[in-house]
């Protein structure tokens, strides 16, 4: 059974900051670091594809000479 508030059109906006200057001092420090967290993860995936894209095409053009 829904409640009061339960539905979508309740849900807050993840991506504004009304509900961050609201927050206490220790939710806005866990949200730092959650959201800093969340940086470095995904920083950290891209590093990884980055260096796998450019270690996958450093072999893609050379070619061999075959000496008769």
């Amino acid at each position: 059974m829904l409640g009061d508030g339960d539905d979508a059109g309740h849900c807050s906006n993840g991506l504004s900051a009304g509900g961050y200057y609201e927050a206490s001092a220790e939710d806005r420090t866990v949200y730092r670091r959650w959201m800093r967290g969340v940086i470095v993860f995904y920083a950290s995936v891209l590093l990884i594809f980055a260096v796998a894209a450019i270690a996958t095409y450093g072999n893609a053009g050379l070619t061999q000479l075959v000496l008769r």
